[in-house]
Parts: C-alpha cells; sequence; structure tokens
C-alpha cells in the first residue's frame, strides 16, 4: 500500500495523488494543484486506508484570495506593524483588491488578471503612488501563498514594469518659498495665535505631522536646542495610537533657538493654567483644545486650521507634509550638506533624500558652466571688434597685390 504526493512533470507545481494497494487491486491518482492541499488530501486517504475503508480522492477546496488575505492581514501584519499600516493595508483590500481578486482561487489569479487590474487603476481617479501600493499589497499576499506552496509563483512578482518609467517621484514633492512661508506664518499668529507654533514647528524642523503632534514637553532639551523624536501619533476612530517614528528609528533634530524658546514659553503658559485649574501639566506639547490629557487630532487642525490658514496667508494649498518638503527644499538651496538634511528629516538612507530633493542642491560643479560661459563671452568681444572694423574694398586689395 502506498500513497504518494509528486508532481508528474517536474517543476511545474502541479502536484497530485497516486495511490496504490496491490492487496486491493487499486491504483488511483488525482490532480491536486498546490503542494499544501495534495499533502492534505494524501493524509486523508492514508486514514482512511487504515481504517480499512475503500479510499477515495477529493479535492481540496481551492483557496480564495478572500480567504487567504484575510489570514495574511491577521497573521503577517497585524502582529508586525503599526495600526496605521494595518488600517491602510484592509482599506486597499476591501476597496480595491477584493472586488477584483476576493472570488478567485488562488491558483486562478493570472499574470494577465494582474496586468488589467494595474491598466484600469492607473486610467481611473486613483494616484499613481496609490495604485502602486494596491500592486505592492497584491505582490506580498502572493508572495505569502506562494511561500505556503499555494501557488507554484507569484503572478504579481514583477509589477513594477508595468509603470511608466518616466514617472519621477519628485513631481509629488510641493514647496513654498521662504516669503510665503512668512505668510503663513504671520497669518497664523494674526487669526490661529493656538496654533501658530505647530505651524512654526513643522516648517522649521521639517517633522513630519505625527511626529509634531506627538511631542512630550520631556523630549525638549532647551539647553543644548535638542528635540528628542521618541514617537508619533494618529488618532483612528477616536482611539489615540502611538508608534515609533517612520522606519523604527527615534531620533534627536536640532531645533532653532527662537523656536526653542517659545516652546519653553508655552510650557509655562501651560504650567499655569493647570494650576489654576487644580491638575498636572498634561505631557503633549499640543493637546487636544477639549481634552488635554489627549494629543491634537491631525483631521482636525487640518480642517479646522490648516486648510483656511493657507487662504487667509494668500498661498497656494498644500498638505500639512508639503512643511516638511519645504524644510528639506529650502534647507538644500542654502548649500546645507544633504546628508545633515537627511539626519534632520529621519530618512531611511541618503539615497532617499537624493531622489526627492536632489535637484534642489546646488551644483558644487558649476565652475565648469561658468568657465564655459566666460570663454564664450570673450570670444565675443572679439566677434564684435571684427565685426565693427571696416571691411577692405576690393580695390584697394588688387591694387596692393599689383604693387607686391
Amino acid at each position: 500500500m502506498g500513497v504518494v504526493v509528486r508532481e508528474k512533470e517536474r517543476g511545474s507545481g502541479i502536484y497530485w495523488v497516486f495511490v496504490r494497494d496491490v492487496k486491493l487491486k487499486l491504483r488511483r491518482s488525482k490532480r491536486i494543484g498546490d503542494k499544501r492541499a495534495a499533502d492534505l488530501i494524501a493524509s486523508q486517504v492514508r486514514l482512511r486506508l487504515a481504517e480499512g475503508g475503500v479510499p477515495f480522492i477529493e479535492r481540496a477546496p481551492a483557496t480564495t484570495f478572500k480567504a487567504f488575505s484575510t489570514t495574511w492581514l491577521a497573521e503577517q501584519i497585524a502582529p508586525h506593524r503599526k495600526a496605521r499600516t494595518h488600517a491602510y493595508y484592509q482599506q486597499l483590500l476591501d476597496t480595491h483588491l477584493l472586488p477584483d481578486f476576493g472570488a478567485l482561487g488562488l491558483g486562478e489569479i493570472r499574470t494577465a488578471h494582474v496586468r488589467a487590474f494595474i491598466a484600469k487603476k492607473l486610467q481611473g481617479d486613483a494616484a499613481r503612488n496609490t495604485v502602486k501600493n494596491m500592486a505592492a499589497a497584491l505582490r506580498a499576499i502572493l508572495y505569502a501563498a506562494q511561500s505556503d506552496d499555494l501557488i507554484p509563483s507569484n503572478p504579481a512578482a514583477r509589477v513594477g514594469r508595468w509603470f511608466s518609467l518616466r514617472h519621477d517621484p519628485r513631481a509629488h514633492v510641493v514647496v513654498l518659498e521662504p516669503e510665503q512661508v512668512a505668510q503663513v506664518l504671520a497669518a497664523a499668529h494674526k487669526w490661529y495665535p493656538d496654533h501658530a507654533l505647530l505651524a512654526a514647528v513643522l516648517f522649521l524642523t521639517g517633522m513630519r505631522e505625527g511626529e509634531a503632534l506627538g511631542l512630550q514637553w520631556a523630549d525638549l532639551d532647551p539647553a543644548r536646542n535638542l528635540i528628542d523624536l521618541q514617537r508619533t501619533v494618529a488618532v483612528r476612530g477616536g482611539r489615540v495610537i502611538v508608534n515609533t517614528p517612520k522606519s523604527g528609528r527615534l531620533r534627536i533634530v536640532d531645533c532653532p533657538a527662537a523656536l526653542m524658546a517659545q516652546l519653553q514659553e508655552r510650557r509655562s503658559i501651560a504650567q499655569a493654567e493647570a494650576a489654576v485649574a487644580g491638575r498636572p501639566l498634561a505631557p503633549w506639547v499640543f493637546p487636544a483644545a477639549i481634552d488635554p490629557t489627549r494629543p491634537l487630532n491631525a483631521s482636525w487642525f487640518w480642517r479646522h486650521v490648516w486648510s483656511p490658514l493657507l487662504d487667509k496667508a494668500a498661498v497656494r494649498a498644500i498638505r500639512i507634509h508639503d512643511a516638511r518638503h519645504t524644510y528639506a527644499s529650502l534647507m538644500l538651496r542654502r548649500g546645507v550638506p544633504i546628508a545633515y538634511v537627511s539626519r534632520q528629516l529621519g530618512h531611511s538612507s541618503i539615497q532617499v533624500t537624493v531622489d526627492l530633493y536632489g535637484h534642489f542642491v546646488p551644483g558644487g560643479d558649476r565652475h565648469h558652466v561658468e568657465g564655459l560661459a566666460a570663454a564664450i563671452e570673450a570670444g565675443r568681444e572679439s566677434a564684435e571688434a571684427h565685426l565693427a572694423a571696416p571691411p577692405a574694398h576690393p580695390a584697394s586689395a588688387a591694387s596692393a597685390s599689383d604693387a607686391g
């Protein structure tokens, strides 16, 4: 008696279950599909044979993309990623991936399906980066399925080739000029004095929005004008979610002395208000207006402060994150070393900074183009002098030749 799981065609990724029982004069085989399903069927057949029954081979029900993605989200994302990342993956699945792939068995998804899905999304209303995130999530899920031997290969393995190589990530970098930043900060002091300091922190330190909202008084080092960034916060469904900064890296950033002085002044005011109210000082530098024990909600800040503030300052509408882009670009245009800017921003590598902001770095070799321009300018002066001289008369030239 024997029950064997193997590929009929080596390397195909399609597994069969073979059953042979000499006593029962039984020989059967069945194409199953992925190895995990074939192993499951084989174990069931062995159990029936051991119990003295006549085996039959049933095809295991195909694992659907919806079922596997639910398991993937629960086992591979929720325990290891931030709640915000988990929620974003869930949104991508619910809104985009499941409507197209949810009912399909994992083995039924083909490269053509993935290609058509990406083309449809690129032609729709979704932003290109959002479509890239959809494709990346799909690829990750199918790689996990391949790792579990549920599919022989990943039909979404090379999704990058379907995105235009001409797309430049710098196209999303929107920045303000120094005069416009000054307008925004002046307008904030006039119309939104309670939130003017937060706007200044965003523009003058390059912090991410969640990092600025996650600041606590203990993070400030006024003696050295440093800020220790230890967390990022977000409010989701009324729940405060506290995480480490992006990439999981804590960092210390330099703070302008004038800005640190304003932060210390704000702390003194907050301490006085807390004493009057008979409560301890709340830890958050930028607390919620109605509950100082909670950090300010980013959505509330954007809706009630940031968006109307830009209108009052008469500058173009930008995202809160564009204050970070503005900080990086203005620093680099002033000749600040890109390595320093990268550390301040907390990028995972300097290459990220170069890719996003490299075009703001003044050319260190511009003396070459200046030399070329100077050479051409010198030649132009000689050419102008030559053109200004009266041309020689042909007859005079002939006479001079005869005289010679």
